[in-house]
C-alpha cells in the first residue's frame, strides 16, 4: 500500500507545482525603479572558499540604492547578509590566510575598522580610528593593515574669520579660494587637508600615523616586502597642472618616507609586486597629449631598471589587473561593448583573451562599461556578469566552467516584460566604417501588423566610453513607453582600439560624429518599423553635446532632450572642475590661444540653425558640465524663438540618475516633452 501511495502523492505534487499560474508580466513603468536589485563588487578570498559582494537594492523610503554586504560560502552555496548594523564606508579586504577580512565602517559619528570572520554575521573585533579608512591592505603575514584616510587642516586665511561670524552673531565669514583644485563634481567644494597613511596592528589593535604631508597618499596599496608598500600618486609641486602625470612610489614604513620607483611620463596605476620579488606590474601609458590613449600592462625590473610594455600589440584599453604569486596577471578590458578578462603569462609572453566574458552590468541607468573582478590564489575569478535581459549577477569562473552564484534579479525579471535587445552593425555614411549598435524593442513589438513606432536615439557620454550588451533601466523604460530605442558606439568610443577612439582627437564634435549617429537612425528606419516622422534624440554629458550638435545640423528630429551638455567650450574651459585638463588634452591651448577651435566645436556657435524643440536638463551642483552651459543654449534658443525648456535638477551633480527617483523623473520629462511634439 505504501509503495502505491507514494507515486500518486508525488504525481499530485508535481501537477500542483507546474499547474500553478506564473506571475503576470507587466511592461516596465517609472515606479519600477524602486524594484531594482543587482549584485556588484565581488571579492573572493585568497583560498577561494568565500566571496563577499554587494547586494544593491533600491530603497523607496530613502530614495537611494542601499548596499548590503553578503558573504557567500562556496562549500555550501549559501549566502548571508552580514554587518547589518554598520554603515560600511570602504570595500572589504581579505587577510592573506582567508581567516578574516577587514572593512571600514561608521557607527554614529565614530569611524571604525571591523575585523570579521567569514561565515559570521557580526564582527569579532571593532577598532576605533580617527579617520574614515580607505584602501585597506593586509601585509602578507597578516600582522598589519595599511590604509589611507583624510586628515583636515585649518585653512591659512588671508583675513582671519571674525569670532562673531563663527558664533553666528554676524554674517558668515567670506569663503577664501586660493587652491588650483578647490571643487570636484560629486564632492562639491573640497575641505582643506590631505589623505595620509596609517597602519593598524591587528594583534594589539593599535593604529600608527605614518605621514603628515601636504600631498595625498592614496591606495590601492601593494606590499613589496615587510616594510615597503607601493602606490601611485602625485607627490610633487604643481601636480594640479599635470593631470596625466602620476608616478609609482614605494613607502618605507620604518623610515616613514616615500621615493619614486617608476615614472614613465604619464598616468600609472594599480602597482602590484611579487612579495620580496624583483618585479612590479602596473598599467599606464606615456602621455603624448592625445585626447585619448589606451593603458597597457607594464613590468618593471628592480634589478635591471628595465620597463617592458608587454601588451603593446594588444589593441585594447586595460582597466584593471590582478597578479598572482606566479607572475601570471589577469587583465580587464572591453571588446566591442563587451567586458572581458584575459590572462598574461610572463614565461611564455602569451596573452590569453576572453577568459571570462560579459563582465559588467553595474551601470544600472544606462548600458555603460564597468565592473571589476578579483581572483583567488588558484586563479578562480569572480565578477559581476552582465546580460541584456537582467541586471548584473555575480559569476565564478574557472578554466573549465562559469557559473552564477547569486539570484537577486529573477523576481524583477519574472514580474516585468523586459524589452528585447538586439545587437546590429551598420556602416557610417561618413567613411563606411562598420559601427556597432543595439536596439531595444517595445513589448509586443511586431513588424507584421504594419504598425510603426517612434524612435529614440540615445547617445552615450564620455565621449571616450562605450555602450554595450548590458541591461539598462533608462532605455528599457523608453521602450516600455512605446519607443524603439537605439544606442550605438560612434567614432571616439572605447573598446574598438586606439585608432578608432582617436578619430575625434582634438576634433570633437565633428561631422563624423553627426554622420555616424544619423546612419544609425537610417538603419533603424530600414529595419525596425520606425516612423520617419517621429524621430527623437537624447543623451547625457558627451551625449548631451552630441544631441545639441545634431539639432544644429538637421531638423529630422521632432524633439530633443540634451542632458548636462557642453554648449560653449570657451566657458566650459573656465568653469568646469576639469579646467586644467581640457585645454591641454582636448584643445591645443586655452581659449585665448586657439579661440577659433573652441567656437568651431561649440553648438552655441550654430544656435541660429536650430529648429528642433530642445529641452535642456542639468544638475544644479554639476561641476563637470556646469548648469551655465545649458542656460546659454536655453537663452540662445529663446532669442531665436525655438521651443525650449530648462530643467534644473536640485541637489544633483553630474550623476543625475544616482538616486532611483531621478531615473523615473528623466523618463517622465522625456516622454512628456516628446509627446508634446508627436
Amino acid at each position: 500500500m505504501k509503495n502505491n501511495v507514494t507515486p500518486l502523492l508525488l504525481a499530485i505534487a508535481v501537477y500542483l507545482v507546474f499547474s500553478k499560474p506564473l506571475p503576470a508580466q507587466t511592461p516596465l513603468a517609472g515606479e519600477d525603479v524602486f524594484e531594482l536589485e543587482y549584485a556588484s563588487n565581488p571579492i573572493i578570498s585568497p583560498d577561494g572558499n568565500w566571496v563577499l559582494y554587494n547586494h544593491v537594492v533600491a530603497n523607496k523610503d530613502a530614495d537611494q540604492f542601499d548596499k548590503h554586504l553578503v558573504c557567500y560560502d562556496s562549500d555550501t552555496g549559501v549566502s548571508k547578509v552580514i554587518l547589518k548594523k554598520h554603515e560600511l564606508t570602504s570595500a572589504p579586504t581579505w587577510s592573506p590566510d582567508s581567516s578574516e577580512f577587514a572593512v571600514a565602517a561608521k557607527r554614529g559619528k565614530q569611524d571604525l575598522i571591523l575585523l570579521v570572520k567569514p561565515g559570521r554575521a557580526t564582527t569579532f573585533r571593532s577598532i576605533s580610528v580617527n579617520v574614515s579608512a580607505k584602501n585597506l591592505a593586509y601585509r602578507p603575514d597578516g600582522e598589519v593593515v595599511i590604509f589611507n584616510g583624510f586628515v583636515a587642516r585649518e585653512q591659512r586665511r588671508l583675513v582671519a574669520e571674525p569670532d562673531e561670524s563663527k558664533s553666528g552673531q554676524w554674517a558668515p565669514a567670506v569663503i577664501e579660494i586660493e587652491r588650483d583644485i578647490y571643487r570636484r563634481d560629486g564632492q562639491g567644494y573640497l575641505p582643506h587637508g590631505n589623505h595620509q597613511l596609517f597602519l593598524l596592528h591587528t594583534g594589539s589593535h593599535l593604529t600608527e600615523t605614518l605621514t603628515d604631508s601636504t600631498f595625498d597618499h592614496k591606495g590601492p596599496f601593494s606590499w613589496r616586502n615587510h616594510h615597503e608598500v607601493l602606490f601611485s600618486g602625485q607627490l610633487y609641486d604643481d601636480w594640479e597642472h599635470t593631470p596625466r602625470n602620476s608616478r609609482i612610489y614605494s613607502f618605507d614604513i620604518k623610515a616613514k618616507q616615500s621615493e619614486v620607483v617608476i615614472d614613465i611620463d604619464g598616468p600609472v596605476s594599480f602597482p602590484q609586486s611579487l612579495f620580496n620579488g624583483n618585479e612590479i606590474y602596473f598599467i599606464g601609458y606615456k602621455d603624448l597629449k592625445h585626447s585619448y590613449q589606451q593603458s597597457d600592462l607594464f613590468i618593471y625590473s628592480s634589478v635591471s631598471k628595465d620597463i617592458r610594455n608587454v601588451t603593446k600589440h594588444f589593441d585594447r584599453d586595460i582597466t584593471g589587473i590582478s597578479t598572482l604569486k606566479s607572475g601570471q596577471t589577469y587583465i580587464r578590458y572591453d571588446e566591442r561593448g563587451i567586458g572581458k578578462i584575459g590572462l598574461y603569462d610572463p614565461p611564455s609572453d602569451n596573452l590569453r583573451e576572453g577568459l571570462a566574458n560579459n563582465v559588467g552590468g553595474v551601470s544600472i541607468g544606462r548600458p555603460y562599461q564597468g565592473g571589476g573582478f578579483t581572483v583567488s590564489n588558484e586563479g578562480v575569478l569572480v565578477f559581476p556578469q552582465a546580460a541584456l535581459d537582467r541586471p548584473s549577477e555575480i559569476a565564478i569562473a574557472t578554466v573549465t566552467d562559469t557559473k552564477i552564484i547569486t539570484d537577486v534579479t529573477s523576481e524583477f525579471v519574472q514580474n516585468h516584460n523586459i524589452g528585447k535587445v538586439k545587437r546590429f552593425e551598420f556602416k557610417s555614411s561618413f567613411d563606411d566604417r562598420p559601427i556597432d549598435g543595439w536596439v531595444v524593442l517595445p513589448p509586443n513589438f511586431s513588424r507584421e501588423t504594419g504598425k510603426t513606432y517612434p524612435l529614440v536615439l540615445e547617445i552615450h557620454g564620455g565621449p571616450f566610453a562605450n555602450y554595450g550588451s548590458r541591461f539598462a533601466m533608462e532605455p528599457q523604460l523608453y521602450a516600455a513607453a512605446g519607443y524603439v530605442v537605439i544606442y550605438t558606439n560612434p567614432r571616439g568610443s572605447t573598446s574598438y582600439g586606439e585608432e578608432f577612439a582617436q578619430l575625434i582627437d582634438k576634433d570633437y564634435p565633428q561631422q563624423g560624429d553627426f554622420e555616424d549617429l544619423m546612419s544609425a537612425v537610417d538603419h533603424a528606419l530600414e529595419n525596425y518599423a520606425v516612423d520617419e516622422n517621429r524621430l527623437y534624440v537624447t543623451g547625457g554629458s558627451g551625449g548631451g553635446i552630441l544631441t545639441a550638435w545634431l539639432v544644429t545640423k538637421t531638423d529630422r528630429f521632432r524633439a530633443a532632450l540634451s542632458q548636462k551638455p557642453v554648449i560653449n567650450w570657451e566657458t566650459l574651459a573656465y568653469t568646469s572642475d576639469g579646467y586644467l585638463y581640457f585645454s591641454q588634452y582636448w584643445f591645443d591651448g586655452a581659449p585665448t590661444v586657439v579661440p577659433d577651435e573652441y567656437r568651431r566645436r561649440s553648438p552655441l556657435s550654430y544656435a541660429d540653425k536650430v529648429k528642433t524643440p530642445t529641452m535642456l536638463m542639468t544638475g544644479e551642483q554639476d561641476w563637470r558640465t556646469p548648469i551655465t552651459e545649458a542656460e546659454q543654449f536655453y537663452h540662445a534658443l529663446k532669442i531665436n524663438k525655438v521651443d525650449t525648456m530648462l530643467i534644473r535638477v536640485p541637489e544633483s551633480s553630474h550623476a543625475i540618475a544616482a538616486r532611483p527617483s531621478r531615473i523615473w523623473m528623466k523618463l517622465n520629462y522625456l516622454t512628456a516633452w516628446f509627446e508634446r511634439y508627436k
